[in-house]
């Protein structure tokens, strides 16, 4: 095969290789996890940690938390509800959130309120 050859079939695949690596730019990765771990306190005085969170995914705090420590590398977002519907509470990076009398988060979501 000539060299002219060669560059024409270059030349021919140049569009599509581009094209791949366009839409592998544009496609969002596969769901990142939170580095570091929160820790949350129950009504009933227990202590909860998890490791490594995924991030913008819904989790249930079982039991209920009246107190919720943030040392990821995500915002926390706290909710009243167990379907992360109604958000009411933000915990930062490295925060410490402490429950008003009578209320409870019942999930989190971390890194942002969509999901």
């Amino acid at each position: 095969m000539t060299s002219t050859r060669v560059l024409r079939r270059i030349r021919k695949a140049a569009p599509a290789v581009a094209s791949a690596f366009m839409l592998l730019a544009v496609l969002p990765g596969s769901a990142q996890g939170a580095s570091g771990s929160y820790i949350y306190i129950t009504p009933a005085g227990q202590g909860s940690r998890v490791e490594n969170p995924p991030s913008d995914t819904c989790l249930p705090l079982t039991g209920g938390a009246i107190r919720f420590s943030n040392d990821t590398t995500d915002m926390a977002f706290l909710y009243g509800d167990s379907s992360c519907s109604g958000g009411w509470a933000l915990v930062g990076v490295g925060d410490t959130w402490d429950a008003p009398t009578g209320v409870q988060a019942l999930a989190v979501r971390l890194g942002s309120t969509t999901g």
